[in-house]
């Protein structure tokens, strides 16, 4: 969560320019605000980068439906050779996979800082900050969280409808997480 001086500057001029409010300075683990405004951000970012991945794949899918269908022969090629010999089309099928591919590794990075905040979160006891999300003080011993984020992450992140809104998203989130926790407390 380190921005850098170049990065500061940057923002600070955004901010400037557009009227806008975004954070210029590295959060500060002690102040409850903080916190909370770092478990949005971040959180938001893995649901969107998975609905992003997401939409992504379907078209994905989608076109290789469609080259099965309008194009057999390319289709055929590209399960034997890996490219067709359409220079248009083969620029098309590699554009979408590569978008694919780099909205996956976006994904998994947004998802590893989400599940090490909300970790971070119950290690550090920050029992404020779990009310606010959770809307109570919830325990949670960190292997289960661990083993609850590292299972069931990508669903609680993919189930909820997607309006592409910080807390909205963070909340909905928080509410499977919420949901997880106290289901894996009755299988104890």
């Amino acid at each position: 969560m380190f921005i850098s001086k170049d990065q500061q500057t940057k923002i600070q001029q955004l901010n400037q320019i557009l009227g806008m409010k975004h954070r210029s300075t590295p959060f500060d683990f002690n102040k409850k605000e903080d916190w909370i405004e770092a478990i949005e951000m971040i959180t938001a970012e893995y649901v969107d980068f998975c609905e992003y991945w997401g939409r992504l794949s379907n078209l994905n899918s989608n076109l290789d439906e469609s080259l099965e269908c309008f194009y057999p022969a390319s289709w055929v090629e590209i399960s034997q050779e890996g490219k067709v010999k359409d220079a248009k089309l083969n620029n098309a099928i590699k554009s979408v996979n590569k978008a694919e591919d780099s909205l996956r590794v976006l994904m998994e990075r947004a998802e590893e800082k989400c599940r090490k905040i909300w970790i971070l979160v119950f290690e550090s006891q920050q029992k404020a900050v779990i009310k606010e999300f959770l809307g109570e003080e919830m325990t949670c011993s960190i292997e289960d969280l661990q083993e609850i984020l590292e299972e069931e992450i990508f669903e609680m992140a993919t189930e909820i409808e997607y309006t592409g809104n910080v807390e909205n998203s963070t909340r909905e989130f928080s509410k499977n997480l919420k949901q997880k926790i106290e289901l894996k407390k009755l299988e104890k």
